[in-house]
């Protein structure tokens, strides 16, 4: 299973036809808006940019992006803080 750090601030970068990144910076957010961010651009220019992590030593490229992408619209949002928080007290 991957785990993805959706509301860690993350930096979008533009990178050049070699791969490599330049100083252009896209955008900024969480991981998770910075996905939809890139989600949100035509094909063309979803290739040509990359996702690195303002604090954590992770960046994402192109592919990784679309895994990224294809994760956030198929999992569930899972349980919310008060749900986790009504489980601990059940079981007390």
């Amino acid at each position: 299973m991957t785990t993805y750090p959706l509301s860690e601030p993350a930096t979008i970068h533009a990178i050049d036809e070699n791969g490599e990144v330049t100083g252009d910076v896209v955008g900024q957010g969480a991981l998770e808006a910075c996905a939809d961010l890139v989600a949100g651009l035509p094909s063309g220019r979803q290739e040509s940019v990359c996702i690195r992590m303002d604090a954590i030593d992770l960046a994402f490229g192109p592919t990784e992006i679309r895994d990224l992408i294809k994760f956030l619209r198929e999992e569930d949002t899972g349980l919310s803080n008060s749900e986790i928080a009504e489980i601990r007290t059940s079981d007390a």
